[in-house]
């Protein structure tokens, strides 16, 4: 969603989507080493239905991409993004240790 922005709240353990000065929606993860695991997102009920959710999951993914960061998408709805944008798959770790089957 045009507008908002990502920021990563450490001491939360979530990525916070910020618009209009509030944050909207956040995605909670937990970190293993360069493993992100997401656990949980949420928008707040004022803001559902404005495209908040699309821009919480695509931005979260071009962080963790930029980061080079693998991902355990243990979250549904960041699951279903991923499986909707194809572009996100290589993000997410493969079972054997945690590595990427495909190197960047």
């Amino acid at each position: 969603m045009e507008g908002s922005t990502l920021k990563d709240n450490k001491d939360a353990r979530r990525y916070e989507l910020i618009a209009n000065g509030e944050v909207v929606g956040f995605a909670q993860y937990r970190m293993s080493g360069d493993t992100v695991t997401i656990t949980h997102t949420e928008i707040d009920p004022a803001h559902e239905g404005k495209g908040y959710g699309s821009a919480l999951a695509k931005q979260t993914l071009d962080q963790l991409k930029a980061n080079r960061q693998n991902l355990i998408p243990a979250c549904q709805f960041i699951a279903g993004y991923i499986g909707k944008h194809q572009e996100y798959a290589d993000l997410v770790a493969s079972s054997k240790g945690n590595d990427r089957t495909t190197p960047r």
